[in-house]
């Protein structure tokens, strides 16, 4: 029996009367801590020191684009020589910390958070887990309530504080209980945070070089402000990291992944903005896209000429269609991720580059002189693109009023004609499926009854049909699509029974 272990002893059936084995016991327990006391203090005294194990370095830690990204090219390589690639984790991580007594009344994020070192995503992590919401009721305000939290991609590989928290239900529960402490153990990370990060900028050299870490942190207090919805700070936080990296002179002297980094940044806050990003692509470490199947590649086509036929400026909105065709075909060819590394980091890998397109060559299509279906086919594909990112909980911000756009766009355009249905058709569907309030979703409602009545469409069916060649993501969009499918029906079936008042301009 093993004396170490007991912490009380019962005293309402003592037994030491009875047991002289049990009293033994108790008695060389109890004098054990009082001869220890009684000792005198060693002179020179060695204490043996335990390292905990420290984060994984970012050359080990890189995140694996070919295993994601098949049948592309087999190797990406980066511009210093390197693969890249994922570290394994289990999903139950272990975390070595010690203990101090009294162990009771010790919270848990504080002993996690004593292991995590300079973790540039351990604010980021922390905001996550107090302000995270995942509600799953299938209805449209329970999926506006589900995007309520924010990842960030490169996260589940570069940071210990992720995997610690956000992988573990237990653990991220527990913290999740004790919001004060978590916001407390966020500022003080915050206030250290931001004096190492002003004291190296203040000691940089004008001709030196970019420092990974103080980039790496930078980027983590943008998570962070991503998290708290304060995007007035992350758009601050991103001028000085473009500022940093100006002074660097450019982003080739960084690793792949930071450079990955910041490209994801980049085109998030041109997305929640509407402008060109800042930065090019760095196509050296993006994977590939398979070319379309043959029976795609005939409706894309049909699509371009489609689109010609309304402006000849549309050459840019109709690359951004074929590229966006190719992602949903080879998203309908995957299976389903195995995890949240694979499934978010693999999509944004693809999508950003489609927004990068889409941001930078579609931005004159957007202006006031484009005509309203010009301008509308054009917002379409951003509202897919940051669709897809809410899909995948990757866009912090909310989507913007891209639907209510596109619905008067297409009220006020002149092109009635029934080669349009499909377009129109499909447009009106996007902008349904895309937004969650209920003004934005009842003017696409309206729309598709409109639209329905006059090419004598009697069920949703015939719409999901009609639509088809264009670019669409069946699997993601499965339920927002269910539910726009039965508004709309039941619609279109009350206008038919009573005169409702429902109009729209295309129907006239």
């Amino acid at each position: 029996m093993d004396s170490q272990k007991y912490l009380f002893v019962n005293l309402t059936q003592d037994k030491r009367s009875k047991d002289r084995k049990t009293a033994k016991e108790i008695r060389t327990y109890v004098m054990q801590d009082i001869g220890k006391a009684r000792r005198k203090t060693r002179k020179n005294a060695q204490v043996p020191l335990k390292l905990r194990s420290s984060p994984p370095p970012l050359a080990q830690s890189i995140l694996d684009i070919t295993s994601v990204a098949k049948p592309v090219n087999s190797t990406v390589p980066s511009s210093q020589g390197e693969n890249l690639e994922v570290e394994s984790h289990t999903p139950e991580r272990s975390v070595a910390v010690g203990l101090s007594r009294p162990f009771w009344n010790q919270n848990p994020l504080q002993i996690l958070d004593d292991g995590w070192g300079m973790d540039p995503f351990a604010l980021y992590t922390i905001a996550l887990v107090l302000n995270g919401n995942t509600a799953t009721s299938s209805s449209y305000a329970a999926l506006s309530q589900r995007r309520q939290y924010f990842l960030f991609p490169f996260a589940p590989a570069n940071s210990r504080s992720f995997r610690d928290l956000l992988i573990s239900p237990t653990m991220r529960d527990a913290v999740a209980r004790d919001f004060g402490k978590g916001m407390s153990i966020c500022l003080r990370r915050c206030a250290s945070g931001l004096r190492c990060i002003n004291s190296s900028i203040a000691s940089m050299s004008p001709q030196a070089s970019l420092e990974t870490p103080v980039v790496m942190a930078i980027i983590g207090f943008i998570c962070y402000n991503y998290a708290c919805q304060d995007f007035a700070q992350a758009r601050i936080h991103f001028a000085g990291l473009r500022g940093i990296i100006g002074l660097g002179g450019g982003t080739g002297s960084l690793p792949a992944q930071v450079r990955l980094m910041i490209m994801w940044i980049d085109i998030t806050t041109a997305l929640m903005r509407n402008h060109p990003p800042h930065y090019a692509l760095p196509a050296d470490l993006l994977p590939i896209l398979p070319p379309l199947p043959l029976e795609n590649s005939i409706q894309m086509e049909n699509i371009t000429a489609l689109m010609f036929s309304i402006s000849p400026e549309m050459s840019s909105v109709v690359h951004v269609y074929r590229d966006l065709k190719r992602l949903a075909a080879w998203l309908e060819s995957q299976p389903t991720m195995p995890g949240i590394e694979r499934d978010c980091l693999s999509v944004s890998l693809f999508l950003d580059p489609i927004a990068h397109r889409a941001l930078s060559d579609c931005a004159p299509i957007i202006s006031i002189t484009s005509s309203p279906l010009a301008k509308a086919c054009a917002l379409a594909a951003l509202e897919i693109i940051i669709s897809l990112r809410r899909k995948h909980d990757s866009f912090p911000g909310a989507l913007p009023s891209y639907p209510i756009t596109i619905t008067d766009a297409l009220r006020n355009s002149e092109m009635d004609d029934p080669k349009f249905l499909m377009l129109r058709l499909w447009l009106l569907t996007i902008s349904g499926i895309s937004t969650t309030e209920q003004n934005e979703r009842h003017g696409a409602e309206v729309g598709l009854v409109a639209e329905m009545r006059a090419a004598g469409l009697r069920n949703w069916r015939g719409v999901m049909e009609r639509i088809s060649p264009m670019p669409w993501f069946k699997r993601l969009w499965e339920e927002e699509c269910m539910l726009l499918g039965e508004d709309v029906m039941s619609k279109l079936h009350l206008s038919e029974t009573a005169t409702c008042g429902i109009s729209y301009d295309h129907a006239s």
